[in-house]
């Protein structure tokens, strides 16, 4: 595939796609992919999602020529990731139309009803511009009908779809994308120094919730968030849930399956820690566990399929008597917090150079707790880069 270690090589792709299927634009809505393809956030911020969820708040065109047109509220423009000042030339390098999302004569959140007359008629300004719209790509796993309604009579378009193959351009990262991962990875490993240090007797799951949250937003600032698996004793039996009030004893396993994101990129990792003296059931556990992950680490090289990673990593974990691994082995990690390939016994998809994975190899049991450990790697030309750095002890 195409180099895309950029918004713009990203959108160079994608019409290279348009022009081989006939496809005259693609119009984008999914508010991760206008990112993708601008490097703008849209209503990606994580306050503004919180407060008005994942609907469309803005749209992309992206002609066959890698011409770029964003149609953007002008809330966003003041998008704290971008600032009070902004210009369309900071927002991204493509045309750009604001229309007025909050207006006291007239609306304060631009519902559909309301966003799809600023869209018609930015389309039927495209049109008079000379952008060509008979057929167009859209994004059917995630835009609205009002919207493909208004698209078909403001220009009598053929919509098509394109969902498919964006989430295929996604899998292989670019430089910049990378860098998000590695960013967001370091992150985890900050917020690991704190929750080690709170594994004591006496202290519950939210103490360590809050105390890595504090540090990680003190440190990366208000976008810091660490989110997960924070569960312990007898709840790490079940793999993952919230944090909860349950306060730790001596040899508690604490399983922290962490997640947090950078510019919109995610890492994922785990570490488990003992309260107090791990016992030799657990520090053989344990070992097993690194040994499951080296032998998945013997795979990690471009065309490994994903269920071979699987196989590698429970049976490391079977020929040291313990049950199947109960849950996947690991898988890619990008936009989104899991994507294909999936490390998992069905899966047949292959590695590719330039995919971020992670591999988790796990132990369950009454008699040692639960027990999961989890790096982050790149896929390189000839196998993988490590990028988690925290140690692996129970203690």
């Amino acid at each position: 595939m195409a180099t895309k270690n950029s918004p713009r090589e990203r959108r160079e792709v994608l019409a290279q796609f348009l022009a081989n299927g006939g496809l005259d634009a693609a119009l984008i809505s999914n508010p991760k992919h206008i990112f993708y393809f601008t490097g703008f956030p849209s209503n990606l911020n994580m306050y503004l999602t919180l407060m008005k969820g994942p609907r469309s708040t803005s749209f992309l065109l992206i002609d066959n020529e890698a011409k770029g047109h964003l149609l953007l509220g002008g809330f966003e423009v003041s998008n704290p990731w971008v600032g009070k000042k902004s210009t369309s030339k900071r927002i991204f390098d493509g045309e750009v139309t604001v229309y007025n999302d909050y207006d006291l004569d007239e609306t304060m959140i631009a519902y559909p009803n309301y966003l799809s007359h600023h869209l018609a008629k930015w389309i039927k300004d495209a049109r008079r511009e000379g952008v060509r719209l008979g057929r167009v790509g859209i994004e059917h796993w995630h835009l609205a009908e009002i919207y493909r309604d208004t698209i078909r009579r403001a220009a009598d378009s053929t919509l098509e779809w394109v969902s498919e193959e964006i989430l295929r351009m996604r899998r292989t990262k670019g430089r910049d994308e990378i860098d998000n991962l590695k960013k967001a990875t370091h992150m985890i490993d900050y917020a690991y120094e704190f929750a080690k240090r709170n594994a004591r007797a006496g202290r519950s799951e939210l103490d360590i919730y809050r105390e890595m949250n504090y540090r990680t937003f003190a440190k990366y600032g208000p976008f810091g968030w660490i989110i997960g698996d924070h569960v312990s004793g007898e709840r790490s039996l079940a793999v993952g849930g919230w944090a909860t009030p349950r306060r730790f004893r001596k040899t508690d396993t604490i399983v922290l399956d962490l997640q947090a994101a950078h510019k919109n990129y995610w890492s994922d990792l785990c570490r488990t820690f003992v309260v107090g003296k791990p016992s030799k059931k657990q520090e053989r556990a344990h070992d097993v566990l690194i040994k499951a992950k080296e032998r998945a680490e013997e795979t990690l090289e471009p065309g490994t399929k994903g269920r071979e990673i699987y196989e590698a990593v429970t049976g490391e974990i079977e020929r040291a008597g313990y049950p199947r691994l109960p849950h996947h082995a690991g898988h890619t990690i990008g936009l989104d917090d899991q994507e294909r390939p999936w490390m998992i016994p069905g899966e047949d998809e292959e590695l590719e150079e330039g995919m971020v994975c992670v591999v988790e190899p796990g132990i369950y049991t009454s008699q040692t707790g639960g027990i999961r450990i989890e790096d982050c790697y790149v896929i390189t030309k000839t196998g993988h880069e490590r990028v988690s750095r925290f140690p692996l002890g129970l203690t």
